[in-house]
């Protein structure tokens, strides 16, 4: 179990680091996510409302809390702030699936700014996919309670260095093919029929 959290751990931390640096690379890139969080209902709809840019700024800030939260417990964090990380991710994962899952069902065409530019609108491949990572963050949260500690107790490499490694390459490389995701959908969908001179 302790490799399968570390394999987490590279999942989320690619996931979360090219989330946040996609929405804050450039003012427009901030400025399309704000237009995104605007455009979305439920932020519409909340019962204190929050105006779009504050409401994405606290999405932002919590994302960016997340990457030393994933990165850093065991190393420069005691194993605490992994388990207050990974309970974080699976709030923010939840709310994302179902903001996604809304929007596929209204068949909303507001483009997912979850990685930064995309037109692809929000729908159901992004509730699939924060699914995906919702589970992936809920098996972080069962690897440390089944072991009881977080792996990072004592030494951060602890068990066999390579095996350690291989986890975190592995999850990462998950995360990279859902980051990718809207660009991997795109090489399946029909491409747009040009019409024939007569």
């Amino acid at each position: 179990m302790e490799l399968a959290l570390w394999a987490v751990r590279g999942c989320l931390l690619l996931v979360f680091t090219r989330s946040v640096t996609g929405k804050v690379r450039s003012r427009a890139a901030f400025a399309e996510f704000t237009g995104t969080v605007r455009s979305l209902p439920p932020a519409r709809r909340l019962s204190v409302p929050l105006p779009a840019r504050t409401l994405a700024v606290l999405v932002v800030t919590a994302e960016a809390a997340l990457v030393p939260a994933l990165a850093l417990p065991g190393v420069l964090a005691p194993p605490a702030v992994l388990v207050a990380g990974l309970g974080i991710a699976a709030v923010l994962l939840a709310a994302f699936t179902a903001l996604a899952a809304d929007a596929a069902r209204r068949g909303s065409r507001v483009p997912c700014r979850c990685f930064g530019r995309t037109t692809t609108p929000l729908g159901a491949v992004h509730a699939v996919r924060n699914s995906v990572l919702l589970a992936v963050a809920v098996t972080g949260l069962v690897a440390v309670a089944v072991t009881g500690r977080s792996p990072e107790a004592g030494d951060p490499m602890a068990g066999d260095p390579v095996a350690v490694l291989t986890a975190l390459l592995g999850g990462a490389v998950l995360g990279l093919l859902v980051t990718a995701l809207d660009d991997l959908a795109a090489l399946f969908r029909p491409l747009p029929r040009k019409e024939s001179a007569p």
